[in-house]
């Protein structure tokens, strides 16, 4: 049985990192790609950091340069907007660990020549997993529309039914790129996106305990892991008084792994503000009050058990999730 051809759609990030090194363990998905994207960080950061951990993992993978801003900046030839996320990620977007870039794994090649190939190449295979601002994907549907509606799946972390984190209503990467965002859900009816947004990352916190668990069992890549989120969980403490961390990029991988850990998905339609108070906020009709056409399945409860348990088998061995599950039983 051949593997899953992923491509990973990126603005790493601490939690871009944990999902990507978790995706990297996966044996039955082929990593095709990393495309990076302006988000977190500006794009020599992001780029740099996908290079980053594609090294430590010690994997045979490229990195393609993608989009240095958003996608109205990016069509206009305008500088990159000043925002970020900030010192969230710490100074460098990897809780300052101190990896080494290799310039040899990044590629000549753009992300969106890499992404429109790769799906030229395996029509209705590609899956892209999408865990920062959709420009790169929205870029790529301006070029050749025709071929990104040949894509299999998109798995996106974004947005948000009832909640924000950038504003009260409005999640960083689809706040930090509306048009884009609206640009990629056009091919919703024809392409199945998987939105797993605030609402369903935010019931999977990994508390203190699991880090600490993380730290001590999880080998060089867990001290790696425990060392990196520092920042993160000071940043938890101060905007949430959570003792522990959301790890917003690790759900849609371990969704595309086992999408039964989502336990409530809807299929609705998706529209988003693009200016004003509101900029950014999903208006997800849950209730179907609309009848439009359905462009978007959103992720709407998870079995957090399930996540942690999988997250532990995939990222660190079957040996340190029956461990983790000694530990810490279930109820």
């Amino acid at each position: 049985m051949s593997k899953r051809k992923i491509i990973f759609d990126t603005d790493p990030g601490i939690d871009d990192a944990v999902a990507l090194l978790t995706l990297l363990n996966y044996d039955d998905f082929e990593v095709l790609g990393i495309t990076s994207v302006a988000g977190n960080k500006g794009i020599s950061h992001t780029t740099d950091n996908a290079s980053k951990l594609i090294r430590y993992a010690q994997k045979d993978i490229k990195v393609y340069r993608g989009a240095y801003s958003s996608y109205e900046r990016v069509k206009e030839g305008l500088e990159a907007q000043g925002r970020d996320g900030g010192n969230v990620h710490g100074i460098d977007g990897l809780g300052g660990v101190g990896l080494p870039v290799d310039p040899n794994n990044i590629s000549p090649i753009s992300a969106i020549d890499f992404i429109l190939d790769s799906v030229k190449t395996y029509p209705g295979e590609i899956e892209i997993i999408s865990v920062g601002p959709m420009t790169n994907l929205a870029l790529a549907i301006d070029r050749d529309e025709k071929t990104m509606r040949n894509v299999k799946k998109v798995w996106s972390m974004g947005g948000g039914v009832f909640r924000g984190n950038v504003t009260p209503v409005a999640e960083f990467n689809y706040w930090f790129d509306t048009l884009a965002v609206e640009k990629v859900y056009s091919l919703g009816i024809s392409v199945d996106i998987v939105m797993v947004g605030l609402d369903a990352t935010h019931q999977c916190i990994f508390d203190a305990n699991d880090l600490t668990f993380i730290r001590l069992a999880g080998g060089e890549k867990g001290s790696l892991i425990y060392a990196m989120v520092q920042d993160y969980l000071q940043a938890y403490w101060s905007y949430n008084k959570y003792i522990g961390i959301v790890i917003h990029d690790l759900l849609p991988v371990l969704m595309a792994i086992d999408p039964t850990v989502c336990t409530r998905l809807v299929h609705s339609n998706l529209r988003i503000v693009h200016q004003g108070l509101t900029k950014g906020q999903c208006i997800v009709d849950l209730a179907d009050s609309w009848k439009l056409e359905k462009n978007v399945y959103v992720a709407m409860d998870m079995d957090v058990r399930k996540c942690k348990e999988l997250f532990m088998e995939v990222c660190f061995g079957k040996e340190v999730k029956e461990t983790y599950c000694l530990v810490f039983p279930a109820l």
